[in-house]
């Protein structure tokens, strides 16, 4: 009960418990995009279909509803990781993602993304559309003030990861607030419910996605390691290397050639002076002989 705040086994403790397995998905799931690796987007879908897609469908809810807010969350990260496949390979899973700059398009466009999965999130009540828009006009209530800052900041995490999908560095931040923003919104949340305690099985989730895409954003920030030689060039260098070593190979052996017909011919010129000096001794003892 001290994480969920809720009696075990119910359906709302096992729906927050989802939602906290959801969480910790997406902020392995960051790990994993932070190093520029294809495995991150399994976990960060793995974590959309906990919550909120399998949340919608849990036996005894069944609120098919929900699934408008979980359906385009889902969305957002398969387009993530199609944009995320598209660049080359560098390993196994790893890609080589040169990190763009701000763009202002780029944030106009996540912003009006995220308005418009802010607005599915309410489900049901987009069948009465002058109801659900009539709470704007009631925001100085806690409730529905909190029930819309929520169900942005959830857009905007699940709208940013479209933008890491693309290469957008700055769209770390923009996961970064959202999961700040949720953090503080579930720790001041007894102020507004009246419940003695925060729900510790979000608040733990939220912090590790915010910390996870702040390193994110400086992971991205780091030069690319130096792009390695393909098989194909290394093959078409091969007869090049082998031939200025064949030259190589074929200067030093003149040299020694050449270095070897010097050393004869001091040998030679050694013998021939040394043939003329012993021919006067050779003679004389057989001059003497003749006396």
């Amino acid at each position: 009960m001290t994480l969920t705040n809720q009696e075990a086994s119910t359906i709302p403790a096992n729906l927050l418990l989802l939602t906290m397995v959801s969480t910790l998905m997406l902020a392995v799931g960051q790990i994993f995009l932070a190093r520029r690796n294809d495995l991150g987007w399994w976990f960060i879908l793995l974590g959309f279909f906990a919550n909120p897609l399998f949340a919608a469908l849990y036996p005894g809810q069944n609120n098919y509803w929900l699934l408008t807010g979980a359906l385009p969350q889902v969305a957002a990260a398969c387009i993530g990781l199609y944009a995320f496949s598209r660049f080359p390979l560098q390993g196994r899973f790893t890609r080589r993602i040169p990190a763009s700059g701000f763009s202002w398009g780029g944030f106009i466009g996540l912003l009006l993304l995220t308005l418009v999965v802010t607005v599915l999130q309410w489900g049901e009540a987009l069948t009465r559309p002058q109801s659900l828009f009539g709470t704007l006009g009631q925001l100085d209530n806690s409730i529905f003030l909190t029930a819309w800052i929520n169900a942005f900041l959830v857009s905007l995490v699940a709208s940013a990861y479209i933008g890491i999908g693309f290469g957008q560095r700055w769209a770390w931040l923009m996961v970064a607030l959202g999961g700040a923003g949720l953090a503080a919104l579930t720790t001041i949340q007894p102020l507004i419910s009246g419940a003695t305690q925060p729900l510790f099985a979000l608040l733990l989730g939220y912090v590790l996605i915010f910390i996870t895409a702040i390193y994110g954003y400086f992971a991205w920030g780091r030069p690319l390691p130096a792009k390695p030689a393909s098989p194909g060039l290394l093959d078409a260098e091969l007869p090049d290397a082998e031939g200025e070593g064949s030259e190589d190979d074929a200067a030093a052996t003149a040299a020694e050639v050449a270095a070897g017909d010097g050393v004869d011919e001091d040998i030679t010129d050694a013998k021939g002076d040394t043939d003329g000096t012993s021919q006067p001794s050779d003679v004389e003892p057989s001059s003497h002989k003749a006396d």
